[in-house]
């Protein structure tokens, strides 16, 4: 009865996750501009004059240059923070992670008006740097989440024999403990960058006039009949982008964390109960 109950809460779960997604796409290409059903027929038109729209392809890759810069500076910086907190000797470790992870347990409507109320004191305008600067603050948690437990797990003796072998800690960092924390670096580059280009909250305060990002100007061309079969194809097309980029992303880590067992590509593929042969020293 137990695992009866907890299938078909599976495909409950499975269903109602991925039910709207495979409705967005169907209907991206249904010929009639208002999403119902029945489907009167199949057509690109809106996937055309979509791209055609600069404005809602201008908000688009305006997310996207904020979500990848968001992702490879905040990951940077999580790097940074998670060395510090590595520390053998850290004075008040928990208060300062308590910090760095603050901004999970603070709402961002409330985080963007502070940002837009410091901004104004500051005699800042508002831009798009401000925006920028703002999901940075929201996305260090998650990159600090996910890179500290991966550091914390590398063993320190690997990182002892580099300085034993006449490398400085920048060299062995470089050299043995970056190259092992690239599967988490990857994540943390994703998660950051997927976080930045679905919020809404910040850029809806942050973002100048007619410069929206594509959450905001999404919100906005909802309420447009007009605009909607245009955000609905543009909609299929990121949800498609989004298994393909969460595809190669599983591909590489894979192949990254068998490159870094050292255990080569045919052998890592060997089926169940076979030996494994000897690595050559």
């Amino acid at each position: 009865m137990g695992r009866a109950a907890l299938s078909v809460y599976f495909w409950a779960f499975v269903v109602f996750l991925f039910a709207p997604l495979a409705a967005l796409v169907v209907f991206a290409f249904n010929q009639s501009p208002t999403p119902t059903l029945p489907i009167t027929g199949w057509t690109t038109h809106w996937f055309h004059q979509a791209f055609s729209d600069t404005e809602l392809t201008g908000a688009l890759l305006r997310s996207v240059g904020i979500g990848a810069a968001t992702g490879l500076f905040t990951t940077a910086l999580g790097i940074m923070a998670s060395i510090g907190l590595n520390a053998r000797r850290l004075r008040l470790r928990a208060l300062i992670v308590a910090i760095l992870l603050l901004p999970l347990v603070v709402p961002y409507i409330s985080l963007a008006v502070g940002l837009l109320v410091l901004l104004n004191q500051l005699g800042v305008q508002i831009s798009l740097w401000a925006v920028f600067l703002g999901h940075v603050v929201i996305t260090l948690p998650f990159a600090v989440l996910v890179i500290y437990p991966r550091l914390r797990s590398l063993d320190p003796s690997m990182i002892e024999a580099a300085r034993d072998l006449g490398s400085n800690e920048v060299t062995a960092f470089n050299l043995v403990t970056l190259p092992l924390l690239v599967p988490s670096l990857v994540s943390s580059f994703l998660i950051c960058f997927i976080t930045s280009f679905d919020e809404f909250a910040i850029a809806s305060f942050l973002a100048p006039p007619g410069q929206p990002t594509f959450p905001v100007f999404l919100y906005s061309g909802s309420r447009a009949p007009g605009l909607l079969p245009e955000l609905i194809a543009i909609g299929s097309l990121i949800i498609v982008g989004s298994l393909i980029v969460i595809a190669i992303a599983e591909g590489g880590r894979r192949w990254a964390e068998r490159r870094l067992r050292g255990i080569p590509a045919e052998e890592a593929e060997l089926p169940t109960g076979q030996d494994v042969p000897a690595l050559q020293i």
